[in-house]
């Protein structure tokens, strides 16, 4: 998908809490919310953009994870790398680190989402390279993984995410909304969003909120 035509999107979801967003996706029977596990490693602004996936399996030779670097350098201007581990707890598997992000960061890449551990913090919070991950460890995958296939569907967080699935992340967490239901969980989330904003100034005049709760029927 071109990244001129997610442009206007994406700016309207950075506006939106992923709150609202994973309200919406409920309200479409579609689980878009990812483990609370998977947590932000700063208190980073709000972040939204297409999903570039690297999947993972377990593995014992000491192999450079070449394609994973190959996922970095073509990925576009705005993307958010999601790494996994498929079958199994990778929570001591430190899937991202210090030259990542920087070649992230100069790339234009927006964030990183690891369903495994990070590390390298302190270089990653000195170029401000927005993580969140399940865990936070000194090790390597080097040894431990594999790097299997980039840009294909991959298990992060409980959800289910397909390349060019939009990402979006705050401090509440990480939601996912596939492709095809951009347009509609944006209506309906910036829908949630002008009534919780709306509930805020009754709220704020002093009005009992079980009287604006059922005026708004929205908690």
């Amino acid at each position: 998908m071109a990244k001129k035509i997610l442009d206007a999107p994406l700016r309207a979801l950075v506006s939106l809490p992923t709150a609202s967003l994973s309200d919406a996706l409920d309200r479409l029977e579609i689980r878009g919310f990812m483990s609370h596990e998977i947590r932000p490693l700063g208190r980073y602004t709000r972040v939204a953009g297409p999903a570039v996936t690297i999947k993972d399996t377990l593995a014992t030779e000491r192999a450079i994870p070449l394609l994973a670097v190959e996922a970095i350098d073509s990925a576009s201007e705005g993307s958010i790398i999601v790494r996994s581990v498929e079958g199994t707890d990778a929570r001591d598997i430190g899937l991202w680190g210090g030259l990542m992000s920087q070649a992230a960061k100069v790339k234009g890449i927006q964030a990183a989402v690891l369903d495994g551990a990070s590390r390298d913090l302190v270089e990653a919070e000195k170029m401000r390279f927005r993580i969140y991950s399940r865990s936070v460890a000194p090790t390597t995958s080097v040894g431990r993984t594999r790097v299997a296939a980039i840009n294909v569907p991959i298990e992060c967080g409980g959800i289910t995410v397909v390349p060019g699935d939009i990402i979006v992340a705050d401090v509440d967490g990480v939601v996912v909304i596939p492709k095809q239901k951009l347009a509609e969980v944006l209506k309906l989330a910036q829908e949630i969003d002008d009534t919780e904003k709306a509930e805020v100034v009754e709220l704020r005049k002093g009005n009992k909120m079980s009287e604006v709760i059922k005026k708004y029927a929205r908690v």
